[in-house]
């Protein structure tokens, strides 16, 4: 593999890791304490199978994909990594109609380290969206 190749495939593995490491705190927390993990917490764990499935394989074009996905999909609330799903909120206004949105501070944080390591990939995919083909 050439250097950027492996700096992406163990950035990816490093993101598994941290993501592994939470769900596993969750994990103990629920069977030590009270807390009850929900549905979230159940996909974010199914995601995070199947992304670290794909790096035990060595997939890095189908790893990009799915750790972006999962990571954008906890970013937006729809799956939960950590024991508390504390999430900033906000409202965006259309023609007086709030809409409430919010996001999961931690899949924020991952999703920056992940677009750090996956910068030449996405650089290259922005490049083909707006170069002309000849």
């Amino acid at each position: 593999m050439q250097r950027t190749q492996l700096k992406e495939f163990y950035g990816y593995g490093l993101i598994l890791f941290v993501l592994t490491l939470v769900q596993g705190y969750s994990v103990y927390l629920a069977t030590t304490t009270d807390l009850i993990l929900s549905w979230q917490h159940y996909l974010g764990f199914g995601a995070t199978f199947l992304a670290g499935l794909l790096w035990l394989f060595r997939k890095p074009q189908y790893l990009f994909y799915a750790l972006g996905l999962t990571l954008v999909l906890g970013y937006e609330n729809l799956i939960g990594f950590t024991p508390s799903l504390d999430f900033t909120a906000t409202h965006y206004y259309i023609n007086s109609v709030a809409l409430p949105v919010s996001y999961q501070d931690f899949s924020m944080y991952m999703l920056l380290i992940w677009g750090y390591v996956a910068n030449n990939r996405l650089r290259t995919i922005a490049q083909s969206l707006f170069m002309r083909r000849a």
